[in-house]
């Protein structure tokens, strides 16, 4: 069977990450000796995205980023969303323009080319 690289990517991996405020934990993240761990600026802008948020939503539980990791490059997670966890079954999807806002203000690449 050959290999389709439209359909399965050898490099590209799709991973959610989430931040409470205090903790952040990565789903479906490489783990293992040569898997890379998450550069520390990601963390600390993830953080102040959360505490950002928090200030104006005082019910906020968690933050969930979606996107994607790549090996090999200088920033390796490029996020496609941004969801608030505002309760046990609540929550929402930021809008695009101020998800990319808060990325960019954060060092976060965004994968959206334009937010209109």
């Amino acid at each position: 069977m050959r290999h389709n690289p439209f359909l399965f990517s050898h490099y590209e991996e799709h991973v959610r990450i989430h931040c409470d405020g205090i903790a952040i934990h990565s789903d479906a993240l490489r783990s293992g000796p040569d898997a890379l761990p998450l550069p520390e600026f990601y963390s600390r802008g993830f953080f102040a995205i959360y505490h950002l948020l928090e200030a104006m939503l005082p019910g906020l539980v968690c933050i969930s980023v979606m996107g994607m990791w790549e090996d090999n490059v200088a920033a390796p997670f490029t996020a496609f969303d941004l969801w608030l966890q505002t309760g046990e079954e609540d929550g929402f999807y930021l809008p695009l323009a101020s998800a990319h806002s808060l990325f960019s203000q954060n060092g976060i690449p965004y994968f959206h080319k334009s937010v209109q």
